[in-house]
């Protein structure tokens, strides 16, 4: 009778060691710590459990005009003692300069027989301004493949930032009116164009104004960006002017009519555009025009295929 009951103490000592083992078990990263602000952070959050345990992991909400934080990539690893390791990732992507603090995430888990919890503390980060030699580097102009990787910001008063975000605004204001008044006036007096031949012609007459020549850089990119959003918009009936970045952004993916290097390049230039309204971010007239290459190509690429084939034989 002794050796049974000593044979069940040992049992439920090992039950109960066996599920304190089979805890989920939560790691964070925040890496690097510190950045220059027009640079990408990488947030990796990670859970152990066991196979049958199901992980999910929230949203994080940024700050508006001052850091996005774009969920990405998840990972499941096997380990070698069966056990699973869930690895989220998020990009936080600073706009202006400043220490920042990502919120406390709750990470729920579920198994068969229980739920539960976990909270990852907040984690902070330095979005710096640049340094002498990166500003230096900035300034040669190696390509716009990675639109992050710009030029040094222009510092201002308070006072002049706001009257640059008046103006700023007052231009957009006055375009988009301007371009809904013409595009009504279109539909009154003549068959309305393709979405893609009226963006053309925008991208023509915005290259006829030569604003980057002229010094008018933060004018080319409010007009730049309006003319590819109102292409969006037309093109594919995706309702992009209104939206902020990360709205857009998050409307295109679903709508799945664009591809992995499209929306990489929506996200880069419509990220650098805020940057540059928000973040007084003075680009090179070089930078302005191959970003206006860059928008051109992205119209072209996007035409339908009958509509070019339609074209090559009106003009055989």
């Amino acid at each position: 009778m002794m050796r049974l009951l000593l044979l069940a103490a040992v049992t439920l000592f090992g039950a109960g060691f066996t599920a304190a083992a089979e805890t989920p078990v939560l790691d964070t990263a925040l890496l690097p710590p510190e950045i220059p602000y027009h640079r990408t952070a990488l947030y990796t959050v990670s859970v152990e459990a066991d196979a049958e345990v199901r992980i999910s992991f929230p949203e994080i909400t940024g700050d508006p005009g001052k850091v996005e934080v774009e969920k990405s990539e998840y990972q499941r690893d096997t380990l070698a003692d069966g056990r699973v390791r869930h690895i989220q990732n998020y990009r936080v992507n600073p706009i202006v300069t400043g220490v920042y603090a990502l919120p406390p995430l709750p990470i729920t888990w579920q198994d068969n027989a229980a739920t539960g919890t976990l909270t990852a503390p907040p984690a902070a980060f330095n979005a710096r301004d640049l340094t002498p030699a990166e500003a230096k580097s900035a300034e040669t102009f190696l390509g716009i493949t990675a639109p992050d990787a710009v030029l040094s910001p222009q510092r201002h008063s308070g006072w002049l930032i706001l009257v640059g975000a008046g103006v700023l605004l007052v231009v957009a204001a006055i375009l988009l009116v301007f371009l809904a008044r013409r595009r009504r006036m279109g539909d009154r007096t003549a068959p309305s164009l393709p979405a893609w031949e009226i963006a053309l012609n925008r991208l023509r007459e915005l290259q006829q104004r030569d604003l980057p020549g002229a010094g008018k850089l933060e004018a080319f990119y409010v007009d730049l960006s309006a003319i590819l959003r109102y292409y969006i918009e037309d093109r594919f009936q995706i309702q992009a002017p209104e939206q902020t970045t990360p709205e857009f952004i998050e409307a295109a993916s679903k709508y799945g009519v664009f591809s992995e290097a499209q929306e990489a390049f929506l996200a880069d230039f419509l990220r650098q555009c805020d940057r540059i309204k928000f973040a007084r971010l003075q680009p090179g007239v070089e930078e302005a025009e191959a970003h206006f290459t860059q928008v051109r190509l992205f119209i072209k690429e996007t035409i339908p295929e009958e509509a070019t084939n339609s074209a090559m034989e009106h003009a055989a």
